[in-house]
């Protein structure tokens, strides 16, 4: 819903900024006073046009009663185009203003700014056209420019860096440098705008990047189609750093993606993806089905992205905290008998340490960013001492070091309630979110799954009831598969692995007396670990309350 006035003043400041561009060039090639006033003059005038087109966006967003989401898009995207736009407007006054630091004018005419005003008067005038047609390739065309404008900016740094060796000219070359940044900059601007108007003609945010990822990761998977046909959703990008986007076609159309109507795309840090990638394929070989298929990557230099299937159903988190007592049983079984049978087919009659105590450590920065206090000093009250947490650490450590696990098993490695899916139609499990797969002590699943039930934000009794009925019914089938197994260290390994959970988990939570909760329980389990190093570790006993809430 641009309104005619949005829509007029927009197409004003466009003009303004293309004409500001225009006497910042002539300026910049005759050095003329009076242009450097004009510039100025209408930098203030584009000021007050994004505050009207500010106040415009805001007024229609608030008051408007009924407001699509394609209309709100739109008037996301006006608002970051006049924000950079107005950036444009005062990079030309300050790439103008350096002029009054060259002693020598003529020095800078040895430079090739010319093509850099060309790129932004060419790709500004499009703007209007494509907020109004969505057209997409102009759209990507505006984005592609500030590559051009980089381009040509490294162009003109070497030439000033290799002019700079002479020893010649130092001031007034650095002050060229400088003028090159701020148009190195307005092609930083271009590219938001040009990314907010993918915005307005996709109905979602994305970067260039990312869109290009996606274009050839969906092409490899055999899809040819115009990128505008295809819809995309956002899902909370994951801890790891990745963006993830559901795709699917418009309308949920089939033809658009043949191997499934939706899938999901997963871009970011190039170990972490492919890491995924081959945890991916290992789950398909242990357990087909269990795991999302993988339709295609894409690798580039620092990035790479994934397109899997999207797996219909809900999550187990939403079943705990509002499906009936009836669906949750029968998935709390189905997801003790899928977990016995990955652990069986998994299972590697070789130890594995855990390492529990390292996790804490590698993770404490994050913890202290959150919690600052989240560190124990050492205390004394009355004629006894309290340890402090970097010596507690050290010395279960040492501990630990002791304490492996009699055999391994491929574990999920962020068991958490939001990661594992319940496809009802097909009265199954399964899982999602496996960068973190590995080899490892099975009893770290069993510890992040409890707590990420512990945390769970919601204090009613009646829920919390069924919090801890879902924590009691899952440590106690662990207990039951260590029994089985005969591994005697399972109770003292559970205390520690849970102390790792309780400690890490702190720098999710805002709520400090929450957070606070988790954080004594981690010290009580550690605690209660180092008491018992002088006797068998077999029979260490785990306090079962310690897991309720």
């Amino acid at each position: 819903m641009l309104t005619a006035a949005l829509k007029e003043n927009l197409s004003f400041m466009v003009v303004e900024v293309a004409r500001q561009l225009d006497e910042t060039f002539d300026f910049l090639a005759s050095g003329e006073v009076a242009a450097f006033q004009k510039i100025n003059s209408r930098d203030d005038y584009i000021d007050n046009l994004k505050t009207v087109i500010e106040n415009c966006c805001f007024t229609t967003l608030s008051e408007a009663r009924s407001i699509t989401q394609r209309e709100r898009d739109s008037i996301r995207a006006t608002h970051t185009i006049c924000v950079n736009l107005e950036r444009i407007g005062d990079f030309c006054v300050s790439a103008a203003d350096q002029l009054h630091y060259l002693n020598n004018h003529a020095i800078l005419q040895h430079f090739d700014y010319q093509r850099i005003f060309d790129l932004l008067a060419e790709h500004l005038q499009e703007v209007i056209p494509v907020l109004k047609n969505g057209d997409m390739g102009k759209a990507l065309a505006i984005c592609r420019a500030e590559n051009q404008i980089d381009d040509i900016y490294k162009e003109n740094f070497d030439k000033i860096m290799e002019a700079l060796r002479s020893g010649k000219e130092i001031e007034n070359l650095v002050t060229v440098l400088f003028i090159f940044r701020y148009l190195e900059r307005m092609g930083d601007s271009l590219l938001n705008i040009g990314e907010a108007l993918l915005l307005s003609i996709l109905g979602e945010k994305i970067k260039i990047e990312q869109f290009q990822a996606l274009e050839e990761t969906l092409s490899k998977s055999g899809l040819r189609t115009n990128l505008a046909e295809v819809g995309f959703s956002s899902i909370l990008g994951s801890r790891s750093g990745c963006r993830i986007r559901k795709v699917h076609g418009h309308n949920e159309q089939p033809q658009i993606i043949p191997q499934t109507q939706s899938s999901i795309f997963k871009e970011g840090n190039k170990e972490k993806i492919l890491t995924e990638k081959k945890n991916l394929e290992r789950w398909h070989e242990i357990f087909p089905g269990l795991t999302p298929r993988l339709f295609s990557h894409q690798e580039s230099e620092e990035t790479a992205s994934l397109l899997v299937e999207f797996l219909p159903g809900r999550t187990f988190e939403a079943i705990l905290l509002k499906g009936d007592p009836a669906e949750l049983e029968t998935v709390c079984l189905l997801l003790h008998s899928t977990v016995r049978e990955i652990w069986k087919r998994t299972k590697k009659e070789m130890p594995v340490k855990a390492n529990f105590i390292p996790q804490i450590m590698a993770r404490m920065h994050s913890v202290l960013s959150v919690h600052p206090d989240f560190l124990r000093a050492r205390q004394d009250i009355g004629s006894s001492e309290v340890m402090p947490t970097d010596e507690l650490l050290a010395k279960c450590r040492h501990i630990e070091e002791k304490l492996a696990a009699p055999f391994s098993v491929f574990i999920h490695g962020d068991f958490n309630v939001n990661n594992i899916i319940y496809n009802a139609a097909r009265e199954r499990i399964q899982l999602i979110d496996l960068y973190r797969s590995r080899e490892a002590d099975y009893i770290q699943d069993v510890s992040v799954f409890i707590v990420s039930n512990f945390r769970q934000p919601v204090f009613k009794t009646h829920l919390r009831d069924r919090l801890n009925w879902i924590t009691r019914n899952m440590y106690q089938m662990a207990r039951e598969f260590a029994v089985e197994q005969g591994d005697e260290t399972f109770e003292v390994r559970m205390a520690l692995a849970l102390a790792r959970s309780f400690y890490t988990s702190t720098r999710f939570e805002w709520n400090n007396d929450f957070a606070h909760e988790m954080f004594l329980r981690s010290h009580f389990l550690l605690e209660k670990v180092l008491a018992h190093q002088d006797s068998p570790w077999h029979t260490f006993s785990l306090p079962s309350g310690i897991m309720y809430y």
